[in-house]
């Protein structure tokens, strides 16, 4: 709290305690059971986001987050002010010295309520009355407001920064983060400066202390340079600031890089991986024919297909016997056994199973063109493995980071994608056997999963994660720009939604509905670093700020604004966790 709200006048004791401001109600602007409205003293510091308590009946507090503040005085119009300064001389002071104030509006949290009966408190659900005092919340306060109470498994999401110098700690319940009340989270917000690839590391990092070695495993996939390619290794000196640390503390996590990661990279030319970095030990994935023959359409899941019929013929091969077996146009029949073979333009395929010739020539086209993939290959090397046979047999504690950084197609990346999500479906089929919560990471999520109506194979593959995640653990960390590009049932399967700085056109839309208008402005104005979280727990969204992470990363053009080290003020932090 800066020193001249100190010097308020109100209650003794604690600074933290002073009366900043007064509520206030009109004839035209009630307060009401959902928000109060408060003139704040002189020289009064507070901001949007910030937590305040009201004195209210029978010794209880309410508690409220300050939505929107205006400055008002008791001129009739702005030309009163013109007028005053000798019709609009800049140079004068104005001969008639206005009388001003700021008013707050809060939109009410709780009540701390009044036992009844031996039960546990009942709220005052009742208006704020006039000329009550008003003060910085407390960290407990905040925490009854934000509704988290007592959790079986808190998981840290960042820290609440108030006006006051007062910073609150505030953690996910985890029976809604990764099931199975509820599952998924969801970050969008505009490149760079959204942070949102920081924020899902820094939450999993959280998982991972709190639950990893016992009951988690975790899928990140690379899709920007080599951004996840070094999380094994320590933060370079001088990229954790003193802020960062604090922050740490603050949180309970431990900042470290991460343990127990197992690098897969794509095939690239002459058998090398295609990667932007090779980390030591990094295993190179590629794919046969054998491996993926009853899931070839993800493959082919953005072509064409208006007459069904590139879906009629990847359905019987993977319905077929292996390998397969083939008549040919000379009239013999001949073995599949590989993507050579299947590429044969001699091979014929059953009459009930292309129904339109066209469609097959369509077919053996983007056949051949995929066969150009480095990903596909007549039969992997010793160094090369199946990205699906790896998942299946996932451990507990143990992390995978898939790289498709550099495989320059869209399909293909979806390929992969789509591959590991059917691999997991795999597991949670066997009956009788206990598997981990698994926790994958996708970011630029549209690409995969597009708001369109007619969706893909790899698209249905995630919306089928996102439906059915919460009750068989697997938990879906998805990132992108614009919430709007991404499919409305993934949006809708998500239970934590946390944006960073977006544009007022795209929260227009449609998936931004759970904020309210004056949200919606701050969102605007949001800093690197600074994001509106909403969790079922909360009972409305809030601000927050967090740590980097704790790993090594490649930093390219302009530092991170908002996160100096040395002459920064650093939080301080009220009560114990």
């Amino acid at each position: 709290m800066s020193e001249t709200v100190r010097r308020e006048v109100g209650t003794e004791g604690s600074p933290d305690q002073c009366i900043i401001g007064r509520t206030t109600a009109t004839e035209r602007v009630p307060n009401t059971v959902d928000q109060f409205a408060f003139w704040i003293g002189q020289d009064v510091i507070i901001n949007p986001f910030d937590f305040v308590t009201v004195e209210h009946l029978e010794g209880t507090q309410t508690i409220g987050m300050i939505q929107e503040m205006e400055a008002i005085t008791d001129a009739q119009s702005h030309l009163s002010g013109f007028v005053s300064s000798e019709f609009g001389n800049v140079n004068i002071e104005p001969n008639t010295p206005r009388i001003g104030t700021t008013i707050a509006k809060a939109a009410v949290m709780a009540n701390t309520g009044i036992p009844v009966g031996g039960r546990s408190n009942v709220e005052i659900n009742m208006p704020v009355e006039n000329d009550r005092p008003v003060r910085f919340a407390t960290a407990e306060e905040v925490r009854l407001a934000l509704g988290v109470g007592e959790m079986r498994l808190p998981i840290p999401a960042g820290i609440i920064e108030m006006s006051n110098g007062t910073c609150v700690p505030i953690t996910f319940n985890a029976d809604y983060l990764i099931g199975p009340e509820a599952a998924h989270i969801n970050v969008s917000g505009i490149s760079g400066l959204a942070t949102k690839t920081s924020y899902m590391m820094f939450v999993i990092q959280a998982l991972y202390q709190r639950i990893g070695s016992q009951n988690l495993a975790i899928i990140l996939f690379n899709v920007k340079g080599d951004d996840l390619l070094h999380i094994h290794e320590g933060p370079e000196s001088g990229y954790l600031t003193d802020r960062d640390m604090t922050l740490y503390r603050g949180l309970g996590v431990e900042p470290v890089p991460f343990q127990n990661v197992d690098y897969f990279l794509p095939r690239g030319p002459d058998d090398r991986p295609n990667s932007y970095h090779e980390p030591e030990g990094a295993r190179i994935y590629a794919y046969s024919l054998e491996d993926v023959r009853d899931r070839l359409d993800l493959l082919f899941s953005e072509i064409e297909d208006p007459h069904f019929t590139i879906d009629s013929i990847t359905s019987f091969i993977r319905e077929s016997a292996w390998p397969l077996s083939l008549s040919t146009q000379r009239g013999g029949t001949t073995t599949v056994r590989c993507w050579r073979d299947l590429a044969n333009p001699q091979i014929m395929f059953p009459r009930d199973v292309v129904t339109h010739l066209p469609s097959l020539g369509r077919f053996r086209r983007h056949l051949r063109r995929f066969r150009n993939s480095n990903l596909l290959v007549e039969a992997r090397g010793q160094n090369q493995v199946y990205l699906g046979d790896f998942i299946r047999s996932i451990a507990r504690g143990q992390i995978v980071v898939i790289d498709i950084a550099r495989i320059t197609s869209t399909e293909e990346q979806a390929f992969v994608i789509g591959d590991v999500m059917r691999s997991v479906d795999d597991i949670y089929a066997e009956i009788g056997i206990e598997r981990p919560r698994l926790v994958i990471l996708v970011d630029e999520l549209n690409r995969y999963a597009p708001n369109v109506r007619d969706i893909s194979a790899v698209g249905l593959q995630i919306i089928e994660i996102a439906r059915t995640g919460r009750s068989r653990g697997t938990v879906l960390f998805g990132a992108q720009q614009f919430k709007s590009a991404v499919h409305l049932q993934v949006n809708e399967n998500c239970s934590t939604h946390v944006i960073g700085r977006t544009g007022s056109s795209e929260l227009s839309n449609r998936p931004y509905r759970f904020l309210d208008d004056d949200t919606k402005l701050h969102v605007t104005r949001l800093s690197h670093g600074e994001l509106i979280v909403s969790h079922p727990t909360f009972r409305r969204p809030v601000k927050i700020v967090f740590p980097r992470p704790a790993y090594k990363r490649i930093e390219r053009g302009v530092g991170r604004s908002g996160q100096s080290s040395g002459g920064e003020h650093q939080p301080r932090f009220y009560g114990t966790r």
